[in-house]
């Protein structure tokens, strides 16, 4: 069948719109991605290494990473932030993980109440965050006591984000809930995509409902757990929590963490004085964060069996590249 000079045209004309709406598409994103990630972290480089005095002039200097390092090693309020912070990424983990690995694997299986269970763990996630730490806060300071009242009688029940003694607690519990649907979604759509028959010949060789995930499961989802690990780890010293939004909607009422730490200073400097001291704990504590990002990440490579299987290629054909070699030479 013979390609007539329309039908190359019009395949010419179709590549190029096709080409031209790829290029408008992408161009978003990387106009964003130059300004957001390339230029404010250059900025944030540049700001780090000056200093402002009274008359707002400038000094380049080191001052501001030394200053850091000391605060980060005596300032008591900065401590607390930090041991805040790593403690509500691992009790948020610990718990977290193995629920919505469970929950998923329900989903997954297509048990009963399923469906509607799903749509409800998933609506924090579509929900903004701040509208969902607005309802929690009416919820836990507003509906708590009167909850209290209706059941016990009693009038002087304190909200649980106004009492010091159970804000932590609450705050860690609102982290988990939320946590949670992200780690459904993920899980979820990384299950789907398991080929049945796999499944169905596990069971077929006597496997049960817990040899099924571990031994079936996990591995065709180790990659996503993986990814979602190392993108959670990323944040464990910056993380938020919500905390500025919970301390604006309740007046306060809020955990110092790092990423609190930081928003808060930020926020309520009205001046560009203290702007240089934030951007230098910003990079010391990206730095910190990459030594612990890339650490869990090659710990992880060596439990991903997918990663061990290709390794067991490259060294399969080295092994008979290596062997070719001394046939050659011989």
């Amino acid at each position: 069948m013979k390609i007539t000079n329309k039908k190359v045209s019009t395949l010419q004309s179709k590549k190029q719109k096709d080409l031209r709406f790829y290029c408008l598409m992408m161009a978003i994103p990387i106009l964003q991605f130059c300004i957001m990630w390339v230029g404010v972290n250059f900025n944030s480089i540049i700001l780090s290494l000056k200093e402002y005095d009274i008359q707002m002039n400038i000094t380049w200097t080191f001052n501001n990473f030394i200053n850091v390092v000391k605060d980060i090693l005596s300032d008591e309020y900065l401590q607390t932030s930090l041991l805040n912070s790593i403690q509500f990424y691992i009790i948020n983990f610990l718990i977290t993980m193995p629920t919505s690995l469970i929950i998923s694997f329900y989903f997954y299986k297509k048990f009963a109440l399923s469906r509607p269970l799903k749509i409800i763990l998933f609506l924090p996630s579509i929900i903004s965050a701040v509208v969902a730490i607005t309802i929690f806060y009416y919820l836990a300071d507003r509906g708590w006591p009167i909850l209290v009242e209706m059941i016990t009688g009693k009038k002087d029940a304190m909200g649980l984000l106004v009492n010091a003694e159970t804000r932590l607690v609450t705050i860690l519990v609102y982290n988990i809930f939320y946590s949670m649907a992200s780690g459904f979604l993920f899980y979820s759509s990384a299950m789907s995509g398991i080929d049945e028959s796999i499944a169905e010949a596990a069971q077929v060789d006597g496997a049960n409902m817990v040899q099924e995930f571990w031994h079936i499961t996990m591995p065709m989802i180790f990659p996503t757990f993986k990814t979602f690990l190392t993108a959670g780890v990323a944040t464990i010293l910056i993380g938020d929590y919500g905390m500025y939004a919970f301390s604006k909607i309740s007046g306060g009422s809020a955990v110092p963490t790092m990423g609190y730490y930081l928003t808060s200073g930020i926020m309520q400097d009205t001046t560009q004085v203290r702007y240089p001291y934030f951007a230098a704990l910003g990079i010391v504590l990206s730095i910190l964060t990459a030594i612990i990002v890339f650490t869990v990440r090659g710990f992880l490579n060596r439990l991903d069996p997918f990663e061990d299987m290709e390794s067991r290629k490259k060294k399969g054909k080295r092994r008979k590249g290596a062997a070719l070699t001394c046939e050659k030479t011989r």
